[in-house]
């Protein structure tokens, strides 16, 4: 893999970092060509003008779109692409956030350039790589409904009505849902619950 010509897209509004990137690419893969986008209608633009783009690295930070929802885009109309998140954040939210928009991987950029042309190489050829998450503490399809609704401000008797159960059934799975994220009230759960990319 490392003597395989890869042409790659980077999507990212740092015109130093793309720079370093190019830098590191020529002595760490001179055969690698890279192609850039400052935003995420740019990379679009590139995207349908170039055929032949094997990778794509999108930065979660764009002056236009944010990275999630380019990946989106991009998945819509390239879904045989892969498309790697490259972010400056490093936290499970971030990961979480970017498997679930449809990305292949997920490259911190305080990566060693060894690390992230090797994770670019990984990804590229079919693995899924975001590195340690902190696993989801698992909840039924009914919890997961009821934490959406408690975010959404509903008291006990709203997500009774909204889910046709009895009120004291709620107060069951709130029960288990605290358990679940080991929290002790509707606020920490939300915020746990955000904090692990379960809810925006």
């Amino acid at each position: 893999m490392p003597n395989h010509r890869l042409t790659l897209l980077l999507v990212d509004d740092h015109p130093l970092f793309i720079d370093g990137f190019a830098s590191m690419l020529r002595v760490l893969r001179p055969h690698w060509q890279l192609l850039s986008a400052l935003t995420s209608a740019e990379a679009q633009v590139l995207l349908g003008a170039t055929p032949g783009i094997d990778a794509i690295l999108v930065d979660l930070q764009l002056p236009d779109i944010d990275g999630y929802e380019t990946v989106r885009r991009m998945k819509a109309d390239y879904a045989h692409v892969p498309i790697t998140i490259i972010s400056g954040r490093e936290d499970a939210a971030a990961r979480i956030k970017s498997m679930r928009a449809g990305a292949n991987g997920f490259i911190a950029k305080t990566a060693s350039a060894q690390e992230i042309v090797a994770l670019i190489e990984q990804i590229g050829g079919g693995s899924q790589e975001f590195g340690k998450i902190e696993r989801l503490p698992g909840l039924s399809e009914r919890q997961s409904e009821i934490l959406q609704l408690l975010a959404a401000g509903c008291a006990n008797k709203e997500i009774r009505h909204r889910l046709g159960i009895a009120e004291r059934t709620v107060r069951a799975h709130l029960t288990e849902i605290f358990q679940s994220l080991a929290v002790n009230s509707r606020v920490q759960a939300i915020l746990k619950a955000q904090a692990l990319g379960m809810i925006d």
